[in-house]
């Protein structure tokens, strides 16, 4: 993998990057949409385990999830490209918000998927 600044080598991500930005919108319009205009009334712990117990909504929360964590991430990381120059601090700050990523979406799926399973 190469750590070369943003300038150099960026397109796929600055176009991922734009692409995920407009899924975390349509996402939180529909789920702001849902939640306060048609959805089942007071915000209860009960409704959102019963919301929660359906893989649609499963899948649509992990989703939201992932292009959330790779649009912060890859923000990041295109921060980063730019000012930092050492290959050395790249591959370190790279392999952190790699783990970083990777352990958040840890925590959103074990506390997602159990939802509903008996």
């Amino acid at each position: 993998m190469s750590f070369k600044s943003s300038g150099n080598s960026g397109a796929f991500a600055w176009f991922y990057q734009r692409i995920t930005g407009i899924f975390l919108f349509v996402i939180l319009l529909l789920h702001f949409t849902i939640m306060h205009f048609t959805g089942t009334g007071e915000i209860t712990y009960e409704n959102i385990v019963g919301r929660l117990s359906d893989p649609y909504w499963k899948m649509l929360d992990l989703s939201f999830v992932v292009f959330a964590l790779y649009h912060g991430l890859n923000g990041i990381w295109m921060a980063i490209q730019d000012y930092v120059r050492s290959e050395g601090w790249r591959a370190v700050i790279y392999t952190i918000l790699v783990l970083v990523g990777v352990f958040l979406f840890f925590l959103a799926a074990v506390t997602l998927i159990p939802f509903g399973l008996k």
